[in-house]
């Protein structure tokens, strides 16, 4: 088997001879020697070859991208360690405690659920951005102090005409002046 992480249907395929007990066995066994690592009910990862969070994240609880603060650490716009991957999702919002660490999902309507790559599931700056003040447009202020408070830096990589267009596209007034006001502090 050629993928670094898989679900038991896909080992099911590849074991097309094996019954579906004595696969559950064999699965279970190599788990308890450590040559497979459970992801969760029914997914199972090699462990040597675990270190892109986005295959994880492509079969754990699909569809999803990887946004927020994960994309925004990954981007130096956010200075603070991230100790979960942090995913935006049109189901609703999971959490995942895996061996690789948590995988937080969060929900987002469907018509926001675009602006990512679809190879590593990363969302584009300027979205992840976005979805960062939709997703704590409760908490958030358009004021400086506010993004002081969360330390935002290098905002000059970030194309803020398009996040501002972005913003539009979420139709909610809080998001739109979070960004204005964010654009106003990456210039200062």
């Amino acid at each position: 088997m050629k993928l670094s992480i898989f679900t038991n249907d896909e080992a099911a395929r590849v074991a097309w001879k094996t019954s579906p007990a004595t696969l559950a066995l064999q699965l279970h066994q190599w788990e308890k020697h450590g040559d497979l690592v459970r992801v969760r009910r029914g997914v199972y990862a090699f462990p040597e070859s675990m270190t892109d969070c986005s295959a994880i994240a492509r079969i754990l609880y699909p569809p999803a991208y990887i946004s927020l603060e994960s994309a925004l650490h990954h981007y130096g716009l956010m200075p603070d360690v991230v100790f979960a991957v942090t995913l935006m999702t049109p189901r609703g919002t999971r959490r995942f405690r895996t061996p690789f660490g948590p995988f937080i999902y969060h929900h987002c309507k469907k018509s926001l659920f675009w602006g990512y790559d679809p190879d590593t599931l990363m969302a584009h700056r300027e979205k992840a951005l976005v979805d960062y003040c939709y997703l704590y447009r409760h908490r958030l202020q358009p004021h400086i102090a506010c993004w002081e408070a969360l330390r935002w830096q290098h905002l000059e990589s970030v194309n803020f005409r398009l996040a501002r267009a972005y913003s539009k596209k979420t139709g909610i007034d809080t998001v739109r002046e979070l960004v204005k006001s964010l654009a106003q502090y990456g210039t200062t």
